[in-house]
């Protein structure tokens, strides 16, 4: 069950913050610029700062909700099914010198 889990919640988490985190970027962006966010960032209408100012706004910004979103499905999936329920790369490593 705790595979299944992470399956759904490890994979579902980061969809669902990308998609939040776009939709918020977006209206903050047109709210603070009054200016639609540039979609097409080789429309010719958009100038080439702007163009940059939001790759780098919306690619932090995705990016942290990404980590967040990932970090706290872990954490949830770890303290309901235990470690062994996660991907051996989010596993916590084992202290082999504790014998």
């Amino acid at each position: 069950m705790g595979k299944l889990a992470w399956q759904i919640i490890g994979v579902g988490a980061p969809i669902a913050a990308t998609f939040v985190a776009r939709k918020a970027l977006t209206f903050a962006w047109e709210k603070s610029t009054k200016r639609p966010a540039p979609n097409n960032p080789v429309d010719d209408e958009i100038s080439m700062s702007e163009a940059l100012a939001w790759t780098i706004v919306s690619g932090v910004g995705v990016a942290v909700a990404r980590l967040v979103a990932q970090r706290i499905a872990a954490t949830t999936v770890r303290n309901s099914f235990g470690d062994e329920a996660l991907p051996k790369k989010f596993q916590k490593p084992i202290d082999e010198t504790s014998d």
